[in-house]
């Protein structure tokens, strides 16, 4: 029993550290800027999607995001993409979000240091952020379709805030 209690209060630390964790995200982009969840996440609910060029769901994926991004950046939401490639890779990352037109802020985390945060296992992983930093919706992999449970749960919160 005493031991069932202890993971029982191990868990919730490990959620609470783990929201915090994510409101605390934040990083550099390609150009020098320095985003963060905590900023972004005053204009409403925030999508951390994270991603990678050698990763073709990924890319299947950001091409619905990016569409999602473009319909509701005007009422609050946002999306804050977190590229997992190498340093030595940077440059084919920039030509990429160049070539794909991704409106959206993008930060590099090439030493997995955030995805690790966030207790990633594979990508692309996604995290959907309500007005308060608590994450309401958990997407993992990527199969056509998917685009549509993302885009529904962000309606949901997008509802919850008018």
């Amino acid at each position: 029993m005493v031991k069932r209690i202890i993971k029982l209060i191990s868990a919730a630390i490990f959620s609470i550290s783990a929201l915090t964790a994510q409101t605390n995200i934040k990083g550099e982009t390609l150009n020098g800027d320095i985003v963060s969840v905590s900023e972004l996440i005053k204009n409403g609910p925030v999508l951390i999607n994270f991603w990678a060029l050698w990763c073709q769901p990924c890319k299947a994926e950001m091409k619905h995001l990016k569409n999602i991004y473009e319909k509701y950046a005007d009422k609050g939401f946002t999306i804050l993409g977190v590229n997992q490639d190498s340093p030595k890779s940077l440059s084919k990352v920039n030509a990429y979000l160049s070539s794909s037109m991704i409106g959206y802020p993008v930060i590099t985390d090439p030493n997995n240091e955030i995805f690790n945060s966030v207790n990633g296992q594979v990508m692309p992983y996604s995290l959907l952020l309500n007005k308060d930093g608590e994450v309401v919706y958990k997407h993992t992999g990527y199969l056509p379709g998917d685009e549509d449970k993302i885009e529904a749960e962000i309606l949901k919160l997008l509802k919850e805030s008018e």
